[in-house]
């Protein structure tokens, strides 16, 4: 079965819901206030952003269970797995910075500093960049993922979201 997850921003808890019909298969207790998430490419595993208890959550999408809990950021709202699943990029709200998952160990092995309240992220089909928009800032943050620094900033493109089309040649916000 395919399954996709819904996450609340009250609740303490991620439901895979079966896309096939449209049913609940668990209730996986996360952090506090969970706000995003992405699955690997694979299908393996779901990260949650969990707001309220500046963690990301890692869940094993084949046990429904809680693998790994990873200290991130001040605030964390979106997050997404670069195309080759070896990266988590997780937009810290309340700490205007993004850090950066080795998925391999669980580990934060960078954080890269962007504009004021980055609110997503999203990571270009290349896996190349990784885009933030800078909610309160008005601007994007460009981080280039070889190096994990910021290599070029929009102005006057803030907002919630970001996401790119399937060649990567537009960013949507």
């Amino acid at each position: 079965h395919t399954r996709s997850f819904h996450v609340t921003g009250v609740q303490t808890c991620a439901l895979p819901i079966y896309a096939s019909t449209n049913t609940v298969a668990a209730t996986i207790n996360v952090g506090t206030n969970p706000q995003g998430v992405a699955v690997n490419p694979a299908g393996t595993l779901a990260y949650v952003s969990n707001y309220g208890s500046n963690t990301v959550s890692v869940i094993n999408t084949a046990t429904n269970t809680v693998t790994a809990t990873i200290t991130v950021g001040s605030n964390p709202q979106g997050l997404a797995v670069n195309p080759a699943g070896t990266r988590v990029y997780v937009a810290n709200y309340g700490s205007n910075n993004v850090s950066v998952i080795d998925t391999s160990n669980n580990t934060v092995t960078a954080t890269v500093s962007v504009g004021t309240s980055p609110y997503s992220v999203a990571v270009n089909p290349a896996g190349t960049s990784a885009w933030v928009p800078n909610y309160n800032g008005g601007t994007i943050s460009i981080i280039n993922t070889s190096t994990n620094t910021v290599s070029a900033t929009i102005s006057g493109g803030g907002g919630f979201a970001i996401a790119f089309n399937p060649s990567g040649t537009r960013a949507y916000v």
